[in-house]
């Protein structure tokens, strides 16, 4: 069985932000961006992100590239890959349009008595959440999700990155200064996070111009080897 492995993807303000102060839907990338992050989620089986990014987005992010979706084809692969939703809120509208878009929608939650019984609308499948999100991922492993591409938010950024869980960071640096708190680590993981004394933990892998002044970097954890 393949290893999972955790591609952190995401669009960056200059000064770290990844929304703005007010907070909600942000959209920072441009084209480059979009590009190469359809280009990942192309890669991957799954694309993972917290309830709160889904309150602010109401959608998930698709494929719409018809060579991207076209090689997935020919892969045996499904168009679009599987949407995972974390949260145990399950306070979202079936009018939302992540509820029309062409996709499986599988939601991750604490289990209780309640949610074991029923599943909520619109989603395919639920799976419980236990004590480390290590174990979720050998969950989807199991079911053939071993690529995973994780969209956000903070909290989740963090916990994964707490429990040493991302493999790769792509990065797309925007030009712009927005100031605020959201940033794309949450400010407790300093204070908690037993490898922040170590040094070289990441091996950069890749910078590339995306045009509109963007630019793409990549990270691989300096332990792993790319799968």
């Amino acid at each position: 069985m393949k290893k999972s492995w955790v591609k952190l993807v995401l669009a960056s303000s200059i000064d770290g932000r990844i929304a703005y102060p007010e907070g909600g839907k942000t959209n920072l990338g441009k084209s480059g961006d979009n590009l190469v992050l359809e280009e990942s989620l192309a890669w991957s089986d799954g694309i993972l992100m917290g309830g709160q990014t889904l309150r602010d987005h109401q959608s998930i992010c698709i494929i719409k590239n018809k060579t991207l979706i076209n090689k997935r084809i020919l892969e045996g692969k499904e168009e679009q890959p599987i949407s995972l939703v974390a949260s145990n809120q399950i306070d979202f509208p079936i009018t939302w349009l992540f509820f029309k878009q062409p996709v499986q929608r599988w939601l991750i939650q604490k289990p209780n008595q309640t949610n074991e019984r029923i599943l909520p609308n619109g989603f395919h499948e639920r799976l419980n959440f236990k004590i480390k999100w290590r174990d979720v991922l050998d969950e989807l492993n199991h079911k053939g999700l071993s690529k995973i591409v994780l969209l956000g938010g903070a909290k989740m950024i963090s916990a994964f990155l707490m429990e040493d869980l991302i493999n790769e960071l792509q990065i797309t640096i925007t030009p712009q200064l927005i100031g605020g708190s959201y940033c794309w680590v949450s400010s407790t993981l300093n204070k908690l996070n037993p490898m922040r004394n170590q040094s070289n933990n990441w091996v950069l892998k890749e910078t590339k111009q995306l045009g509109n002044n963007e630019l793409l970097i990549r990270y691989f954890k300096s332990n792993y080897s790319k799968i």
